[in-house]
């Protein structure tokens, strides 16, 4: 039929497959509001599962095939991402439907952002073999544990060390062991094992060793700070050989999403940044993810602020320390990190040179050319001719006159989400201003470029990042 079919599972005794649409005439209207359903795995008549409207990702049977647990919230159409998705557990009858984990103000959804780890990657709950507990992952401060929710009871402890970034994970069929695909700070993705019944950890893979015994380089460094009463976290790399009675350049690199969050992951990008000499400085802005939902929900309707005042007290933070050369300050980032680096340069003239990637620069022809155009309706809370003031003050291209930094424009021309003519309207703007701009467009790559472009367009993307941070931090 005429509709998308997602996340679907088997039952246990393999008689009926689950799965997640929205089979309604107007469903391309209705895009967050799905339902669950049923249908005999010979083919057959299609069910619906009663539950709570609203978005619903990730589906698996409990041991008995009773009940389903999947993920989702009952607030559709607000702000993408400041709502928290939640783990959900309702009967194949539609009754005692269960929410669990309100009270931990997190979300379970895997939004920890890396160019190595994967990321929004959804896992449906895993149940243990007796149908006791339900296993899931949140996004928390940078970190992403996995969850043990009792079903019983509706509590919720923690299965894996506070530090680690979970992507995803298996049980075995005792329900004693579990073994994950696991970030951390200091070296690549690896899997590690976890005994349930004692919690200890073990880490089974090494396979960056020899790498890692080649290459010469600083983990990145936690560090917490403050705007105002608002305390922040961010990350630091600082180059190798580094001594606190040098000053080096700084590159601040704002993350996308915009509801998503830096974290522990061992983020390539930055290292390579590092290892060119520069101390790289990312972090996590208010509208970032993993913090609850009145942190996330605070850029609604107004996607700059107060994002770029958390961002620039990070910068303030990190001189206070007395390493930085306050002359010699860049800054990056992709997607909304774009949009950001964007607003930075139009509104602030302390950066010596930008790189503006995949980036949001008109909010209007966002609305129009992007494949989730519509949801800036529920971001502004009205549509570009509704709203025109809203569009129009949240645009950086409104504010184009402003911009005197030196800014490399870097986007790929089979990029949906923004589409290559947000990279177009920058450009074009700033050669009729007659400022230093260039243009790097990448053929047939997607929005995703740094994280799964072809391997030497991966590349060539960091070489001209460096090359141009190069031209202008380093002189």
């Amino acid at each position: 039929g005429p509709y998308h079919d997602t996340f679907p599972c088997w039952s246990p005794d393999g008689s009926e497959i689950a799965f997640i649409s929205f089979r309604h005439p107007d469903w391309q209207y209705r895009l967050e509001e799905q339902h669950i359903y049923r249908v005999p795995a010979s083919g057959g008549r299609v069910k619906q599962v009663r539950a709570p409207r609203g978005p619903k990702e990730g589906l698996s049977f409990s041991p008995d095939g009773k009940t389903l647990a999947y993920l989702g919230h009952e607030r559709p159409y607000h702000s993408w991402g400041a709502v928290n998705y939640l783990l959900n557990t309702v009967r194949l009858n539609g009754r005692d439907h269960c929410v669990y984990g309100v009270q931990l103000d997190r979300t379970a959804y895997a939004l920890t952002l890396g160019d190595i780890t994967p990321s929004l990657q959804v896992v449906a709950p895993v149940w243990d073999p007796q149908g006791r507990f339900i296993y899931y992952i949140v996004s928390n401060r940078g970190r992403q544990p996995l969850l043990r929710a009792n079903v019983k009871d509706g509590s919720a402890d923690q299965v894996t060390k506070d530090s680690s970034v979970v992507i995803s994970w298996s049980l075995d069929s005792k329900g004693t062991k579990l073994v994950y695909h696991g970030a951390q700070l200091h070296a690549p993705d690896e899997l590690f094992a976890v005994d349930l019944l004692t919690g200890s950890e073990i880490q089974l893979t090494q396979l960056s060793r020899h790498y890692l015994r080649r290459r010469e380089f600083l983990p990145a460094e936690e560090i917490t700070f403050k705007n105002g009463r608002q305390i922040l976290q961010g990350w630091l790399v600082k180059p190798p050989r580094f001594s606190s009675r040098r000053k080096y350049p700084l590159i601040l690199n704002i993350h996308g999403g915009p509801r998503c969050q830096y974290g522990r992951t061992f983020f390539h990008e930055m290292y390579v940044l590092a290892a060119a000499g520069y101390v790289v400085l990312y972090t996590n802005p208010r509208g970032s993810q993993g913090y609850g939902e009145a942190f996330a929900d605070a850029i609604t309707g107004k996607w700059a602020e107060p994002a770029m005042s958390d961002l620039l007290a990070a910068v303030d933070y990190v001189l206070s320390m007395g390493f930085v050369d306050d002359h010699q300050l860049g800054v990056t980032g992709g997607s909304y990190g774009g949009y950001m680096t964007n607003w930075i340069v139009t509104h602030t003239h302390r950066f010596k040179a930008a790189v503006t990637q995949r980036s949001v620069s008109d909010m209007s022809s966002m609305f129009g050319s992007s494949d989730i155009g519509w949801d800036m309706h529920y971001e502004f809370k009205g549509t570009p001719w509704s709203h025109p003031e809203v569009y129009r003050k949240w645009s950086p291209m409104s504010y184009i006159h402003r911009c005197r930094t030196p800014l490399l424009i870097i986007h790929s021309e089979n990029d949906l989400r923004c589409n290559i003519e947000q990279g177009d309207q920058m450009y074009t703007a700033l050669k009729y201003l007659r400022r230093e701009v260039e243009y790097v467009r990448f053929p047939e790559e997607p929005h995703g470029l740094s994280r799964h472009g072809r391997p030497d367009r991966r590349e060539a993307r960091l070489r001209f990042i460096l090359d141009w941070f190069n031209k202008y931090l380093k002189n």
